[in-house]
């Protein structure tokens, strides 16, 4: 019975005091936001060393450097890189005598179809150029220009002639050797991405097919010794 009596004070009382504070604070100066250089910051130290406070220009962040040249450097070879693959998948597309290494062709093919999309699109929001092959992969086995013939792991024209003519089970053996040395060079380029570029998101993309080729790498290494 006390409580139902009490119940229709809460709600006027805490309006006046939510009014009395208002008319309070409003005369209080504003404080001046965090990234403002008057505002200090307090930056975490290290484990084991003292936090340390932060004022003036220091304490104002700065812009993030989306990418560099070795960003636009990776995503150009590395469409070129993935037509290559494809060709060498095509090449061999049901001719391939063992199920197992037919499957990881497959694999191989429609994973980096995708990602050579995305890695195109990349490029055009960056404003930089995106190589022909990303339309047209075929133009990925034509290694004799200088700038293919650099990037590693990738098939002569005298290999991929010989995958072209290759029989029987000489067909998956070459495929795989081919793959393995080209996947090899895709973890060499995901490594110079480590080193030297700063986008985030291409950051991850390096990192994903390092770890996805890496893992096909082994496997193709058993199918071939199996083989």
């Amino acid at each position: 019975m006390n409580r139902r009596l009490a119940a229709p004070f809460a709600l006027p009382l805490a309006l006046t005091l939510t009014l009395a504070l208002g008319g309070c604070t409003s005369a209080e100066p504003t404080t001046p936001p965090a990234t403002s250089p008057d505002a200090p910051v307090l930056q975490p130290g290290s484990p084991g060393e003292p936090n340390t406070s932060l004022s003036g220009t220091s304490a104002v962040a700065t812009p993030k450097v989306t990418h560099n040249d070795a960003d636009v450097t990776f995503l150009q070879d590395m469409i070129v890189h993935h037509a290559q693959a494809i060709v060498m998948s095509d090449l061999v597309k049901g001719r391939l005598v063992d199920k197992q290494v037919s499957g990881i062709a497959s694999r191989i093919r429609d994973e980096q179809k995708p990602e050579m999309k995305g890695m195109a699109a990349t490029l055009k929001s960056w404003d930089e150029k995106v190589p022909v092959e990303a339309t047209n992969p075929t133009l990925g086995s034509r290694v004799g220009h200088a700038q293919h013939a650099k990037m590693p792991g990738m098939a002569t024209q005298k290999q991929l002639d010989a995958l072209t003519t290759a029989k029987g089970a000489d067909v998956d053996r070459l495929y795989l050797d081919l793959m393995t040395t080209h996947h090899q060079g895709a973890l060499t380029m995901c490594k110079t991405l480590g080193d030297k570029g700063s986008d985030e998101r291409t950051s991850e993309l390096g990192d994903d097919i390092n770890v996805v080729q890496q893992k096909q790498i082994d496997q193709m290494k058993a199918m071939r010794k199996r083989l």
